[in-house]
């Protein structure tokens, strides 16, 4: 039986984000917590129904005690979301803070954070070499701070 056809408040928060994959970026959303979901249900008048449905191995305990959590920390997690997905925020960087590019044909190399550019999506830095700097314009989430 699903747990919401029974009356059973659940929340399954995914991410969305970006990933550098076969020279391009692509937008994936996973969960946000793999493995786990959220319900809300009491702990003696709907534990059965909670603990024998399809796909549930077991209820998160200590010492075989349920602890409820937090209902701030739901709200929060909730005031993430939009249609069950919270987006991951774009990287930010301060100017001259050291970078490394992560990905793409210049990944290893270091280089100092310049300047967003239009769109916010692409960042200038400054590409450091053996005896030369060049300028580039990459995207922000192939660089993460040094």
């Amino acid at each position: 039986m699903n747990l919401e056809q029974g009356g059973i408040e659940v929340l399954a928060p995914k991410l969305r984000f970006r990933r550098w994959k076969e020279g391009k970026f692509i937008d994936i959303i996973e969960p946000m917590f793999p493995g786990y979901i959220f319900v809300k249900f009491h702990p003696v008048d709907e534990f059965h129904l909670v603990k024998y449905t399809r796909g549930v191995k077991t209820i998160v305990n200590f010492n075989g005690r349920i602890i409820p959590l937090q209902k701030g920390l739901i709200e929060f997690i909730r005031g993430r979301l939009v249609e069950g997905v919270a987006t991951v925020e774009r990287k930010t960087f301060k100017k001259g803070e050291k970078i490394i590019i992560q990905e793409g044909p210049f990944k290893g190399f270091g280089g100092i954070f310049e300047r967003e550019l239009d769109g916010k999506e692409r960042i200038a830095i400054l590409l450091e070499g053996v005896d030369y700097c060049a300028r580039m314009e990459i995207h922000r989430e192939l660089v993460t701070k040094a």
